[in-house]
């Protein structure tokens, strides 16, 4: 991998987690770094009602909405 293609491929993991993050606000979300991010696969994209989920080499990051628990009122 060339210096250029490393510069943009930082680039493109750090927008994509930024936009990631900054999306997820009221959401739950988790990035994982290292060798253990690309356990299922090194890229893929997935998005749907559950969540979206981005792969990078040695990136992963995943959004999904937050649950809510309904609490009741004491009398």
């Amino acid at each position: 991998m060339s210096v250029r293609q490393y510069k943009k491929m930082k680039t493109l993991v750090t927008l994509t987690v930024g936009t990631l993050l900054f999306v997820a606000s009221g959401c739950t979300s988790t990035v994982t770094l290292g060798p253990s991010a690309n356990k299922d696969g090194v890229v893929g994209l997935s998005a749907g009602q559950s969540g979206a989920s981005v792969t990078l080499p040695l990136i992963k990051a995943e959004t999904s909405p937050n649950t809510t628990e309904e609490t009741t009122k004491k009398k």
